[in-house]
């Protein structure tokens, strides 16, 4: 894990942490997360408090709002500060969604699923089975959620390669495909830490899926206008950004 954050950080950072700099990451993105736990499990039996500590961005409502009216959305979230807290806070809006999570979880990740479900909140983890009940979710007007930062896998054979902060990545580009098949716009969403122990949940204005010639090029350059917009967020709370795998396998050991 710890290779993982110095490489990933490395990268966000431009390649341009002194080493010193760099051997304090890890702690810095542990301590986070570690507070963001606490927070969770604290106020998953709390909800009435909830909305004491969060504050939403405008452009966050309006995706709620969008999806309260019965329009299709893909909601995108990073893995900053405590993710977790935005699907439970987003839950308790009087939303619905499915949320595509990590294909072949663990046993402690499928607990971890468990945990995040509730009567409006469904978890599939990716599968062909989940992406049709994702198509004719969207198909019928209802939204999906799911991340879009943890690789995939750590070869570099994946059949695509979006560029993440100027290089190809792993990272999962189906959430593009969906969104374009149902014409519905993909938001990103990030809960991120504010000064005084509270959350602020960010948001993007919404994102449109354009058209290409070729399937491959359109796929991966709308996946890329997605991760362009996030590299802000991500870039701006990079001791929140809780990404324990290595996007970038090939800056391990920096």
């Amino acid at each position: 894990m710890v290779q993982a954050i110095r490489a990933n950080q490395w990268v966000v950072h431009q390649q341009s942490l002194t080493a010193e700099e760099l051997n304090k990451q890890p702690k810095l993105v542990f301590q986070s997360s570690a507070r963001c736990m606490f927070d969770y499990f604290y106020f998953l039996s709390r909800s009435e408090k909830l909305d004491q500590i969060i504050d939403y961005s405008p452009e966050a409502l309006h995706a709620v709002k969008r999806i309260k009216e019965g329009k299709p959305c893909v909601v995108v979230c990073p893995h900053i500060s405590n993710f977790d807290l935005l699907g439970y806070a987003l839950s308790l809006k009087d939303i619905e969604l499915q949320v595509l999570s990590f294909p072949h979880p663990t046993s402690s990740y499928q607990m971890q699923n468990k945990l995040r479900e509730n009567r409006r909140i469904t978890v599939t983890p990716m599968s062909l089975s989940a992406f049709r009940q994702a198509r004719q979710r969207l198909k019928s007007g209802g939204s999906i959620l799911t991340g879009f930062d943890r690789p995939l896998g750590e070869n570099g054979m994946e059949k695509y390669q979006p560029k993440f902060f100027g290089f190809e990545s792993n990272l999962p580009v189906t959430y593009a495909r969906m969104a374009k098949e149902a014409d519905a716009p993909v938001y990103i969403m990030a809960a991120t830490s504010s000064p005084g122990n509270r959350y602020y949940l960010a948001g993007s204005p919404p994102i449109s899926m354009e058209s290409e010639d070729d399937l491959q090029t359109e796929i991966v350059k709308n996946v890329e206008r997605v991760l362009q917009v996030a590299e802000g967020i991500i870039r701006e709370h990079a001791d929140q950004w809780a990404m324990f795998y290595p996007v970038w396998p090939q800056f391990l050991g920096v």
